[in-house]
């Protein structure tokens, strides 16, 4: 069995991992961007973020987790995402 100290580390491991797949998302932000540019499409689309939580539920639901915590991460990581887009495109919140 694993002591406390060695589960911990796993788990900061895992954090970190987590970490830079957010970073990964979001930078896919520009990629996504320039796409709804050249279709004329708005930055907040409504239609794709449902897809995207439908498909975090159906995700939550296979690994046996509660659906409600995962789909409000993914609530963050969509609004990170539409943030990091109207930062690009010169309307974000911050300079």
């Amino acid at each position: 069995m694993s002591s406390l100290e060695e589960i911990r580390a796993e788990i900061q491991s895992i954090d970190r991992n987590i970490v830079g797949l957010i970073k990964k998302r979001t930078e896919l932000a520009e990629k996504v961007l320039e796409s709804k540019r050249k279709a004329g499409l708005a930055i907040n689309d409504e239609t794709q973020n449902k897809v995207v939580l439908d498909r975090a539920v159906d995700n939550a639901i296979e690994f046996n987790l509660d659906t409600d915590p995962v789909k409000s991460i993914f609530k963050i990581l969509i609004e990170m995402s539409i943030e990091r887009q109207q930062e690009l495109s010169g309307k974000g919140k911050f300079p």
